[in-house]
């Protein structure tokens, strides 16, 4: 199995299991083609190392193309219909054999190992410079024949188009056959497949048989794609066969021997013979797709693209790519220099390419599964990096408007209001195309983004709110979501720590000030106020939470960034669990670029010290010169990257979710450099913005994709990485596409582009106004009134108050004093107050002052437990997951309490540790809370725990409670079904604690006289039952210090009877599971 020999003995053991039952052996007697073949091998995608992207430039029109393509050497891969995020095919690709010799050699390497023994040249080149049009030449010199071939997507049908043209330069003749690994609907494993057609006109058709309860691609009426698809020939195959991988055909693959089978079902392969015992061949072959398993249809599709010749279909596509290159500017960076021309145009056209023509300005991070040869692809599922990232999106909206292409600007602007916020101004992490949350996390440069994308466009246009699909309120309300919420993060831009990031602190305050210059021009002057004089207080704080003035032994160029504090002090030398199985170091030393935000986004002017500094330890610790100029690693100790040979596996294997790799080189930071070093005025020299242009084209592969990663180092792997060439990362990454586009244009610019006027002239290149004086008196911190009053004195004019549902604006008389009450509802209210001097909001200076009010609104006590401190172990074993966002204590149980209203029981958790919010769920992120309820003189009920507790309980129950961030918190029946949904949740972090409200009627009404019991566990939307599993040894999202099977409770805390310990409770043991008792009320 050579797709898969980098997997270590042990675990291919297990791949192998996984394939024996589905591949069709020999029959004793009878041909290898008399059985249907069933099952196959385990379905993998494809490697991220993309060489091409190809769709019809149609996009706006009426009835545009739906069929996207991608490449890698040697093979067309994930051809996507009808949508760009919905994959129906691993590989497409050619075998060129002669079974006589037992000769076959095909032209994908699966695990770019596949060959050694033999060679094969393999190249993918951009056929044209002013269009994705590609062409692939594949070349054995020892036997002297090439294969080459070319692709376009055809403009009037959902089919994809490959020319061939085959030639043997000596006397052998060859066979040419075409093979289609598909993978409909986003599954490999689940595709029926069949021969179609007679003599030398057979076609081959497929069809999605997968079960729909996994799909996660929908379309508009939530249902999801059955995607069919056929394969043809303009002159018809030969002979086909529809097989299975790792059946007969592996035959074909290996020796060259054809087993031909009519039909198969499974992780099907279609197989063409394009031309048998010949010297030479041309052909055209089509993939044709359909919706709802029209086999029909979709070889209507294939066989209506081959109705003209490819050459016409050719100049058709190429037209639409040349026609949309007319409308984009071209920088002077670039014109006169024709491989930075060629480059720039690649990079703009495929910014174009990667947008959704179903949800216009929906453009996807990359086209691509990195290292989709590690990621099994048998089930539906949400695959690789072909989904929607709102700061992903932002560098594409720069590009976009810097070429000149506003009506994709925009349309990527509006995608964002529209699809991605929620009402509460929040954007998830990331989301699928119709805006459903993918992965929920809280990251605050992705929703502050947005506000800057609005300003820079309405700003440069001199339009207003008329002009364009969104409105004042929608940029409010993002702007009120980080003023609740920042400028701590619940992730950073790397998407794995918590806390306070320079990175994402720079796109925040470029965010608030952006959206106070909207608010004062739509005469929102309260709002103005406050969002500045945030902006004004975390500009003037950045280098106290995220700079240390101490260092380190490793760094004593002080005061400098680093990644990301945990907390206000950058002085307490945190430590810090790195992800993707990196080392735990101490805060202060990991080093990341993240910082040059805040002089790109004209926070802080190019020459501050704490700047300098802070490049000169980036140089030190992550930057390597390449054979193409200086790069960077994201940051020091990342894991995210090809496996470094320390482990299990080889040097240069993929990097998979169950071992650390080693992040490798990002192109990014080249360009972001770049940027810098505009400000700086660098002319000469390696990072010479002009040089690092050139750099980042020398990044770029032969297709002229730029990657996210390449590699870093010159020692040879068994894989063949070269040195400051692609790896099996993202690509193309549109982050990397759209930053060689933007420090073009930031070249003749001599300034980056990005950089909003009002924020650079407040900040960076200004002074700013000072404020006036200030002094507030806050009500106390906990209340029981549903009325506060914010009181105090300054010297400046007005001050506004804030709160989540409230802003009021004073002016303030000659005492210089001023008194305001606001409502406070049940929960945290956030109270702001501004002051700022006389004018416009250009020249107006600004203080602040804060404070948390929590108003716990609880009826009367029923019941109140404590719990001893320090049990969160579970049985007395069990350990956190290593990751920040796990903070001590966040799983101790301190006291829990019962109360009532007339029609609600309210049940409150405090807890020994800080209640946080690291992923942006409703209240909670990290926690699952669930209380079990038995009415002791009820029948019925059960022992056994909702799915995920692995324990039993003392006595039957009839009712549960459940309830967490990420789906509605419910009361379940004993039997598992839902009583109701009409449950709240709500978090106190500034008493660290969780309250969950249930109505009386849904727990058998009156509590008096029952029991119940609190269960605390880890939250995981991806684990049975969501419940974060207990392992043996911890990992950055697993408990440790349980077993390796599941047998572990699960249980991080509880509240126990008098008498009884915890450690008892929850004992277990591989045949004995945990009995656990209840509290009597």
């Amino acid at each position: 199995m050579p797709e898969y020999d980098w997997i270590p003995s042990e675990s291919r053991r297990d791949v192998l299991k996984a394939v024996g039952a589905g591949a069709t052996l020999p029959l004793v007697g009878a041909s290898a083609a008399s059985a249907r073949p069933t099952g196959g091998d385990t379905a993998h995608w494809t490697t991220g190392e993309q060489y091409g992207v190809g769709t019809v430039a149609d996009h706006g029109e009426d009835d545009p193309s739906r069929v996207w393509f991608t490449l890698t050497e040697g093979a067309l891969t994930q051809a996507r219909f009808p949508r760009i995020d919905l994959l129906n095919l691993r590989t497409l690709d050619f075998v060129v054999a002669d079974p006589d010799s037992g000769y076959a050699a095909r032209t994908f390497d699966r695990s770019r190992k596949d060959d050694d023994e033999s060679p094969i040249e393999r190249t993918t080149e951009m056929a044209d410079v002013d269009a994705l049009v590609f062409e692939q030449t594949v070349e054995d010199a020892e036997r002297g024949w090439s294969l080459e071939v070319e692709y376009a997507a055809h403009p009037g049908h959902d089919a994809v188009l490959a020319d061939v043209r085959f030639r043997s330069r000596g006397p052998e003749k060859y066979d040419l056959y075409v093979v289609a690994d598909t993978a409909l609907s986003n599954s490999g494993k689940g595709d029926a497949a069949r021969v179609r057609g007679e003599g030398g006109d057979r076609y081959l058709t497929a069809r999605d048989t997968t079960g729909d309860d996994g799909a996660v691609i929908l379309d508009e009426n939530g249902d999801p794609y059955n995607v069919a698809v056929a394969l043809a020939a303009d002159g018809g195959f030969e002979a086909a066969s529809a097989d299975v991988v790792g059946g007969d055909v592996e035959a074909l693959f290996e020796d060259g021997a054809f087993a031909p089978h009519d039909s198969a079902e499974g992780n099907v392969a279609l197989v063409g013979k394009v031309a048998g015992n010949a010297p030479q061949a041309t052909e055209t072959v089509a993939l044709g797709f359909a919706e709802d398993n029209g086999e029909r249809a979709a070889a209507d599709e294939a066989t209506g693209a081959l109705s003209a010749s490819f050459s016409a279909v050719r100049a058709d596509y190429a037209k639409g790519w040349r026609e949309y290159l007319k409308t984009v500017e071209t920088p002077d960076s670039v014109r006169g220099d024709p491989a930075l021309r060629r480059q720039y145009d690649a990079a703009a056209m495929v910014l174009k390419a990667v947008e959704s023509k179903r949800f216009p300005g929906a453009g996807v991070a990359s086209p691509s599964v990195p290292w989709g040869e590690a990621v099994v692809a048998d089930e539906p599922a949400d695959y690789g990096y072909n989904y929607v990232w709102s700061r992903d999106l932002y560098q594409s909206y720069t590009a976009l408007s810097a070429m000149g292409d506003d009506e994709s600007a925009l349309a990527a602007l509006e995608y964002l209001y529209e699809y991605q916020q929620r009402e509460d101004g929040f954007l998830p992490q990331n989301t699928f195309l119709d805006g459903r949350t993918r992965w929920g996390g809280e990251q605050m440069d992705n929703i502050s983004f947005p506000q800057v994308m609005a300003y820079q466009y309405l700003s440069r246009r001199d339009e207003d709110f008329d002009a364009v699909g969104f409105d004042y309120e929608n940029v409010a309300r993002s702007a009120d979501y980080v003023v609740a919420n920042g400028p701590a993060t619940g992730q950073e831009r790397w998407e794995e720590e918590s806390g306070y990031s320079p990175s994402t602190t720079a796109a925040e305050i470029a965010g608030l000030a952006c959206a106070a210059r909207l608010a004062a021009d739509e005469g929102e002057r309260a709002d103005a106020l406050v969002y500045l004089a945030l902006a004004d207080e975390w500009q003037a704080r950045t280098e106290d939470w995220m700079a240390t003035e101490t260092g380190t032994e490793t760094h004593d160029e002080t005061p400098y960034y680093f990644r990301i504090n945990d907390d206000r002090d950058p002085e307490d030398g945190a430590l810090l669990d790195i992800n993707n199985g990196g080392p735990r170091l101490d805060e202060r030393n990991v080093v990341d670029a993240g910082f040059l935000e805040l002089v790109r986004l004209g926070v802080k002017p190019w020459d501050d010290e704490v700047v300098r500094n802070s490049l000169s330890v980036v140089d030190d610790t992550i930057r390597v010169e390449t054979p193409h100029g200086p790069a960077f690693y994201r940051y020091n100790g990342d894991g995210y990257g090809e496996q470094d040979g320390s482990d299990k596996y080889p040097a240069g294997a993929p990097w998979s979710l169950d071992n650390s790799g080693k992040g490798r080189l990002w192109p990014i930071f080249s360009g972001e450099r770049g940027e810098y070093e505009l400000l700086a005025g660098t002319d000469s020299g390696a990072t010479a913005p002009r040089n690092l242009l050139e750099t980042m084209a020398g990044f770029a592969n032969s297709g002229r994709m730029i990657p996210e990663q390449v590699w870093d180092r010159p020692e040879p792997t068994a894989f063949g990485w070269e040195f400051g060439a692609g790896t099996g990362s993202a690509t193309p990454l549109a982050w990397s596409m759209a930053q060689f586009v933007r420090l073009a244009h930031s070249i003749d610019a001599g300034e980056p582009v990005e950089r909003p006027g009002f924020v650079a002239k407040r900040y960076a290149d200004g002074q700013r106004p000072d404020g006036p004086s200030l002094d507030v008196d806050f009500p106390p911190s906990v209340v029981g009134s549903e009325t506060v009053t914010v009181s105090g004195t300054t010297d400046g004019a007005e001050v506004v108050v804030k709160t989540a549902g409230e802003t009021v604006r004073r002016e303030v008389g000659s005492d210089g004093r001023f008194s305001v009450d606001l409502a406070v509802g049940d929960g945290e209210t956030e109270l702001t107050v501004v002051a700022a001097t006389a004018g416009d909001v250009t020249e107006v200076g600004t203080s602040v002052a804060r404070q948390t009010v929590a108003r716990v609104d609880v009826g009367d006590p029923v019941a109140e437990f404590d719990d001893p401190a320090d049990d969160d172990h579970g049985p007395g074993s069990y350990v956190y997951p290593k990751a920040g966002a796990f903070v001590d204590g966040a799983f101790d149980i301190d006291s829990f309490g019962v109360y009532e209203t007339d029609e609600s029981y309210q049940f409150l958790v405090r807890l020994a540790g800080e209640l946080t919010n690291p992923w942006g769920g409703n209240a909670i992120s990290v926690q699952n809370v669930q209380i079990y309820l038995r009415d002791p003189d009820a029948s019925g009920g059960t022992t056994e725990a909702r799915e995920g507790v692995n324990a039993t309980f003392e006595a039957p129950y009839q009712y549960r409670v459940f309830a967490e961030g990420f789906v509605a918190p419910r009361v379940e029946a004993a039997d598992g079904s839902t009583v109701t949904r009409d449950v709240r949740l709500s978090g106190y972090q500034s008493i660290d604690a969780i309250k969950i409200e249930v109505p009386k009627s849904a727990v058998g009404g009156n509590l008096s006289g029952k029991q119940l019991v609190p269960l605390l566990l880890g939250q995981d939307g991806y684990s049975p039952g969501r419940i974060r599993p207990v392992k043996a040894e911890a990992g950055d999202y697993v408990f440790g210090g349980g077993r390796d099977d599941d047998a572990n409770p699960n249980v991080i805390d509880l509240v126990t009877p008098d008498g009884t310990d915890q450690s008892e409770a929850l004992d277990y043991s591989a045949s004995e599971r945990a009995t656990i008792p209840y509290l009597s009320l």
